[in-house]
């Protein structure tokens, strides 16, 4: 029951946050729910909870975990706060896309007005109610290696090893079993070595469709929004009364059109919209250049097509979106 309330406070945290960051501000001051009261019981270590913040203790891993990926040269010795994160490499591409775990620690770092937070971090463990390990998996799997099969994947495997002996060793993982721990992996390649190891935590997560149901599910895990990749569109067409109006195409999608189940329904979708004159569709992949012409045709376009074939497993559908036709 416990893990239901933390998953709702977290999923609330990444969708009033990401909002944040779509919109192009980039205040990581947290927005955890409170939690409710919740009667404490032999099964659940979160204590009782009433008109108080969330208590979250974030592990203080070694940067190789997390920030030594964005900056080889940051040092371990020295604490990390808001004053001195790195920022997000905005040119970061497509590794931005699941960079939702350097936003959650983002958040926790920053010292804002605790009688206005929702969620604050403790830095005694035996007050937390949720422990949050900043391990920045999806970055790992995007960092080490090019592919899956690469060698270099090995380090992203030796980290996951390295992690998994140091949350056993801790007696508050040992406590609880991991079940009040809070894991991001929100690339669904993250963390591919070690996840049954893990199955009992809090997952953040973007779908469920690599994962049995038995280690990833509604009942105990988050699902949290993709950060865009594009820019927040903040002009519209001047000079016009109806800038709505005034863009030239009905329906544009530019993007991968073959990827679950061999695109079947992308391509039931390209016939469907074929030969229509204000209809863009179009096969692309992610690249600066191509981000770069699919952001200006989205601009230029009534709508844009969010192609949700895989509904069930994605939670693509929570991304706020400028227009989204369901199709």
């Amino acid at each position: 029951m416990y893990c239901k309330t933390i998953c709702i406070i977290v999923f609330f945290l990444f969708l009033i946050a990401s909002y944040s960051i779509y919109m192009g501000t980039i205040d990581p001051t947290p927005y955890f729910s409170q939690l409710q009261s919740l009667p404490r019981n032999a099964s659940s270590p979160c204590p009782t909870t009433t008109g108080r913040p969330l208590r979250v203790f974030m592990y203080d891993l070694p940067r190789k975990f997390n920030l030594a990926m964005m900056d080889p040269h940051i040092s371990d010795a020295e604490p990390i706060t808001a004053k001195n994160l790195p920022s997000w490499h905005q040119t970061s591409g497509v590794k931005r896309q699941h960079s939702v775990e350097y936003w959650l620690m983002a958040s926790l770092l920053y010292n804002g007005d605790e009688e206005e937070k929702e969620a604050v971090r403790v830095f005694d463990p035996e007050l937390a109610d949720a422990f949050y390990v900043p391990f920045f998996s999806s970055l790992s799997f995007n960092t080490h290696g090019k592919n899956m099969t690469d060698p270099d994947t090995e380090l992203d495997r030796l980290l996951q090893v390295e992690l998994m002996e140091y949350l056993e060793n801790s007696k508050y993982w040992q406590r609880s079993g991991g079940r009040d721990h809070v894991i991001p992996m929100t690339h669904p390649n993250a963390f591919r070595f070690l996840r049954q190891q893990v199955n009992a935590s809090i997952l953040i997560l973007v779908d469920f469709g690599r994962y049995p149901k038995e280690m990833a599910n509604l009942d105990k895990d988050v699902v949290s929004p993709y950060v865009h990749v594009v820019e927040s569109f903040r002009e519209d067409v001047e000079g016009t009364s109806d800038p709505f109006e005034a863009r030239s195409t009905l329906v544009y999608f530019r993007g991968n059109t073959a990827r679950k189940a061999e695109g079947k329904i992308r391509l039931r979708l390209e016939k469907l919209l074929a030969g229509n004159s204000d209809v863009h569709y179009e096969k692309s992949i992610a690249t600066p250049q191509n981000i770069k012409v699919s952001t200006e045709g989205m601009r230029t376009s009534k709508f844009c097509l969010h192609q949700l074939e895989t509904l069930h497993l994605h939670a693509d559908y929570l991304m706020p979106s400028s227009v989204i036709a369901f199709l």
